[in-house]
């Protein structure tokens, strides 16, 4: 793999990762608050979780795998690297909506008398 697939492989990934880290912080968190949430809230917000535990899982797994495998072993290519932005672009995505939601809240709470 030359040196270029793997700053974007490194990139896409840890991008993934990081998203995912703060998307299942918020979820935990408000699963944490629950007696403010209803059933429904709560049973999206867990679910929520485990699909940013499977992503930051996954994303974990490929960094790691990049550090066992030698140098050029790893079949990476096109197609691969297009799954991988799916993954970023929607670990992304809902990150966008939690830091919308807290800025919201924040901005909200400021302008309380």
């Amino acid at each position: 793999m030359s040196s270029a697939w793997e700053a974007v492989v490194v990139g896409l990934d840890s991008l993934t990762a990081a998203c995912a880290a703060l998307n299942l912080t918020y979820f935990l968190y408000r699963l944490a608050r629950r007696r403010e949430e209803t059933a429904p809230r709560a049973v999206a917000a867990f679910a929520l979780a485990l699909v940013s535990l499977g992503a930051m899982g996954e994303s974990l797994f490929f960094l790691a795998l990049l550090t066992v495998h030698p140098a050029g072993s790893l079949p990476i290519a096109l197609p691969w690297a297009l799954v991988r932005v799916l993954a970023l672009a929607g670990a992304g995505l809902i990150s966008i909506l939690i830091l919308r939601r807290l800025v919201a809240d924040r901005w909200f709470e400021d302008a309380r008398p």
